[in-house]
């Protein structure tokens, strides 16, 4: 990816250590430089599709709200692992398993492929959700203006990636804030939060499909693909021991970037515990919340739905760009390749397909598709091989070990059961 190699910021080396408010302002900036890979990714934590996956799981109230924990935890681990990998080795997740197992080419690219047009149908879904939710505008005009706004923001990146980064940034940091005003406003129980956190129940086979959905929502493969890509571009031309230095920085905003998307996630649970009664859509607690809260809630909502899909919607181009690049046997313009992922969306939606219904049953997808990159990060990044020194120790193998076990096992279960409804 061009823009990624032209716009990284990192290439001047960290600054000197020493003592006194001069290390902290260097040390502030110094890390300002390397922050966007993280909170980059962060944006599809968040996106669309977890937001009606929380809305759907609050119709068991706050009893679901640990899954939200649970995801995180195994996104950061998945996270870290990717920027090991491409601090260690200076290349992205993608080279590495064509480097790997080059007769496995096509699997992953049919694999990349279907969750690159699956996380479309869910970003573009959002949008043209959001923009009919704030502005009651027809379909087909809002699937248009819904198209036009994504293209807006990919183009502010395409000369300068960390423009683009910037303004992902402050996206992420205008969604919190709409949800920290909303829950101003609700003022939950905390018992009922602590306990829904904290002790893991399954009440019935929908809560099972949703937990597995969340999942699915959360740790998405294209995030591994871009998060590593970032990481490694801005590493191009660095020795390994600056690499490996900066490296430090990326595992702490990996961190708080996925953290703050968890906290998200959390919220709009709870919003939807307090919202969805017998519906759990998005479109529900939006009409719910304005006679509710008010419409400044309302509002809030509405906007930092839009927000999230499209700047969910450009991320997911650019790690559409990486595997694309990578695993395609043939070579496609971006805006070609874009249009292309974004038609079984607008087809849908224009067709009439309930908007709720495919949010969730996207991210499903997404979490039936996850063994297949998640596995071969965990064996690479376990290998002495290809990591040297940086090869997992036994805690982190063992949590890597354990959230593939968890794909797998979350997976199993979906499939060995009928097709349930939501509750």
């Amino acid at each position: 990816m061009a823009a990624m190699e032209e716009g990284a910021p990192c290439s001047r080396p960290a600054a000197p250590l020493a003592l006194g408010w001069g290390t902290r302002s260097a040390g502030i900036a110094h890390g300002w430089a390397l922050a966007g890979p993280a909170f980059a990714v962060s944006v599809g934590y968040m996106d669309p599709g977890n937001w009606a996956t929380d809305l759907a799981a609050g119709l068991y109230g706050m009893a679901l709200l640990w899954s939200i924990l649970v995801a995180n935890a195994m996104a950061i681990v998945l996270q870290v692992l990717c920027v090991r990998l491409a601090t260690a080795t200076g290349d992205d997740l993608a080279t590495h398993l064509v480097r790997r197992w080059p007769r496995h080419r096509s699997l992953f690219w049919a694999v990349s492929q279907g969750t690159a047009i699956t996380t479309d149908l869910a970003e573009f879904t959002g949008i043209v959700v959001g923009l009919r939710l704030l502005f009651g505008i027809a379909l087909p005009v809002a699937v248009v203006i819904g198209a036009i706004a994504v293209s807006v923001l990919f183009l502010l990146g395409n000369d300068r990636l960390r423009r683009l980064e910037v303004a992902l940034i402050s996206i992420v940091g205008l969604i919190a804030f709409a949800f920290v005003y909303e829950l101003g406003l609700i003022h939950p129980s905390l018992g009922a939060v602590a306990r829904g956190a904290l002790f893991p129940t399954l009440p019935d086979g929908g809560a099972l499909f949703l937990v597995i959905s969340i999942i699915g929502a959360t740790v998405m493969p294209h995030n591994l693909f871009l998060h590593s890509a970032l990481v490694a571009a801005r590493g191009q031309g660095l020795p390994r021991t600056q690499r490996l230095a900066n490296g430090a920085v990326y595992h702490r905003e990996t961190i708080v970037a996925l953290n703050l998307a968890a906290f998200v996630n959390g919220a709009i649970l709870v919003v939807g515990a307090l919202v969805s009664r017998a519906d759990g859509s998005i479109e529900h607690a939006y009409v719910v919340l304005g006679p509710l809260l008010g419409t400044g809630a309302a509002v809030a909502f509405g906007a930092a739905l839009l927000l999230s899909g499209v700047a969910a919607s450009t991320t997911a181009t650019l790690a559409g760009d990486v595997v694309f690049r990578t695993f395609s046997p043939i070579r496609v313009a971006t805006s070609l390749r874009r249009a292309l992922t974004l038609a079984p969306a607008a087809i849908a939606l224009l067709a009439g397909a309930s908007p709720t219904n495919l949010l969730i049953w996207s991210q499903v997808a997404l979490a039936l598709a996850l063994p297949v990159v998640v596995v071969p990060l965990v064996a690479l990044t376990s290998s002495g091989r290809v990591m040297g020194a940086l090869a997992n120790r036994t805690g982190l193998r063992i949590a890597a070990i354990a959230v593939a076990t968890l794909c797998i096992a979350f997976d199993a279960a979906l499939l060995a059961q009928p097709l349930l409804p939501i509750h």
